[in-house]
């Protein structure tokens, strides 16, 4: 049995209300579930209630034994911190030019790029050239 972690679509028309759940892989996307995971509110309230609210200690260990995340439900996790960022996320647009600079798994940031060490040595030539021409 392939369980996934998935939203189920609760609420009116026009104003959805998602449950995150564990579920087996077969049954349908409001049917028989094995867990209530948490929720999430696409349309928060005038108020700006929560938009959504996890059990971590449950998700990490649907997690542990294999569940497999649905891409809205990885990127909720990603938001909240409990995966890495999902790789359509590092891309930028779709069908757009890709970004080659290195991503942090852990923040989803861009790495700042380190100074090479050919480069400091030549600023340390030509500070060392600056200093004798100003001596003499």
């Amino acid at each position: 049995m392939v369980v996934r972690i998935r939203l189920s679509r609760f609420g009116c028309n026009n104003k959805p209300f998602y449950r995150v759940m564990a579920a087996d892989s077969r049954s349908p996307r409001d049917g028989k579930h094995l867990e209530v995971l948490g929720y999430y509110n696409p349309l928060p309230g005038q108020d700006g209630g929560k938009r959504m609210g996890l059990n971590f200690e449950r998700v990490k260990y649907w997690l542990s034994v294999g569940a497999q995340p649905s891409e809205p439900v990885q990127r909720i996790l990603f938001r909240a911190g409990l995966l890495p960022p999902p790789p359509m996320m590092v891309m930028g647009r779709k069908g757009g030019p890709r970004d080659t600079r290195p991503v942090d798994p852990m923040t989803g940031r861009f790495l700042s790029p380190e100074k090479s060490p050919v480069s400091s040595q030549s600023n340390a030539s030509k500070n060392e050239t600056e200093a004798a021409t100003t001596t003499a």
